[in-house]
This record gives C-alpha cells, sequence and structure tokens, in this order.
C-alpha cells in the first residue's frame, strides 16, 4: 500500500531536516513525501532540495495547519496518509507497523501508538503510555488519546468524513480523529511511533500563547458538534 508522508511546515528551521531524514529511514519503503511550507519566512525550499522524492507546495498565505495539511491530502494519492509535523522524528517502524495492521484488519481507519517526547532536542522522557490503550469514540470525548505524528489514516476514511477542519488552529487533530472515531474503529499500536520535539519558548503553534487561548474553547465546540452529529444519526434511524 502507498503511504503520502504529510509535513505541514512553517519556519520550521533546522528540524524539518532531521524530520526529513527520519522519514527516508522508514523501514516500509512504499511512501511518497508531500511538505507544505505555510507561507514560513524561511527559507524551505533550501532544505527539501537535499532530498531526492520530496514533493514542495507553497501556500501564499500563512493558512494554518489544518489547512496545510488538507493542501497535501488534495494533491496526493496514496492509499493511506501519515502525518508527522515538522519539528517531530518518526520511528524507522513507524509506517511497517502501521501499514501491517491496516492490512490485517481492512475495518481499522487509523493507527495511531505511543511516543516519547524530546526536551530541548536533548532530553528524551519515557513512552508517554506505559500501558496499551482502547481508543475508542467514548474515550476520546473524554479526552484526546490520538497524539498527532503517531497517526496512520485510509484515505477512503478521509474523503468519507472530509479532512481537517480549517477554522481551528489548535484541537484541529483531535476533530478530525473524533470525527473517525464516530464511524470506524482506530486502532492502538503499543510501540513508539514517533518523538515530538517539546522546545519551552519555541515557534511551535502548540506552544504559542496566542494559539493556546482558543485550546479550551475549541475542544468544548468540538465535543458538542459530536454530540450534535450522533445525536442526528439517532434520529435518522
Amino acid at each position: 500500500m502507498l503511504v503520502d508522508i504529510i509535513i505541514p511546515a512553517y519556519n520550521p528551521g533546522q528540524y524539518l531536516e532531521e524530520c526529513l531524514r527520519s522519514c527516508f529511514s522508514q523501514s516500509y519503503k512504499n511512501f511518497n513525501i508531500m511538505v507544505i511550507d505555510d507561507n514560513s519566512t524561511e527559507d524551505v525550499e533550501s532544505i527539501t532540495s537535499k532530498f531526492n522524492g520530496v514533493s514542495l507546495i507553497r501556500n501564499d498565505k500563512n493558512l494554518g495547519p489544518g489547512a496545510a495539511r488538507n493542501i497535501g491530502i488534495r494533491n496526493t494519492s496514496g492509499d493511506l496518509v501519515s502525518f508527522i509535523d515538522s519539528d517531530d522524528i518518526m520511528h524507522q517502524d513507524k509506517l511497517m507497523l502501521s501499514v501491517g495492521r491496516l492490512v490485517e484488519n481492512d475495518n481499522i481507519g487509523m493507527c495511531c501508538g505511543n511516543y516519547r517526547i524530546m526536551v530541548n532536542r536533548s532530553s528524551v522522557k519515557p513512552p508517554f503510555y506505559k500501558r496499551p490503550v482502547k481508543i475508542d469514540y467514548n474515550l476520546l470525548m473524554r479526552q484526546n488519546f490520538v497524539a498527532s505524528g503517531s497517526t496512520t489514516v485510509r484515505r477512503r476514511v478521509i474523503e468519507d468524513i472530509g479532512g481537517f477542519n480549517e477554522k481551528y488552529w489548535i484541537a484541529e487533530d483531535y476533530d478530525l480523529w473524533l470525527r473517525i472515531s464516530e464511524k470506524y474503529p482506530v486502532e492502538y499500536i503499543h510501540r513508539v511511533l514517533y518523538y515530538y520535539s517539546l522546545i519551552p519558548g519555541g515557534n511551535s503553534l502548540t506552544q504559542r500563547g496566542d494559539i493556546q487561548g482558543d485550546h479550551i474553547d475549541n475542544i468544548s465546540e468540538i465535543k458538542r458538534r459530536s454530540r450534535e452529529r450522533i445525536n442526528e444519526r439517532g434520529r435518522k434511524k
């Protein structure tokens, strides 16, 4: 199965090169890489051009992570879509493990898994989940247990439910995972699938104060809209 690796990038600095190297180090080799430069002030092409086989799209304006990923999805055609952010690192077996589960069970809509946090690119925390997690809709309505960089999703599932909601610049991934879980099983893999970069005071959207201010409101709205969809489906039965 062909996997499209989608990487949104906004002023990623030197971390994008490390991210791309981790993608090319995958033990599963049937993949393409699409980087979406979300109108960076940095020269992202100077980094992507170091690698053969990386496609690059540059947005005319800064659209946000959800919109950038949607552009990547629309401009690729593989059976599966795997997400990673430009400052994170894929474990070399992420695709092999994820594709394996999706091939084994055609009902699964999305795979996700464990991860480790890199603090200032120097110290690495133990795996985040100490034991396997059974992820389903009810659990996700309590809390987001899906780590974005660990995910691999069937393209037909994304086409069925729609892509990322571009309104949200934070929790946009939670919104998508929740919509997937409303209709499809989610498979958790109890292996480290990627390394999440935590740089206090860095440029990451999830660490910016102006973006973080929307987090709680977005989560509340996402849950409310999910309950409304579930109730509407119940009325139609």
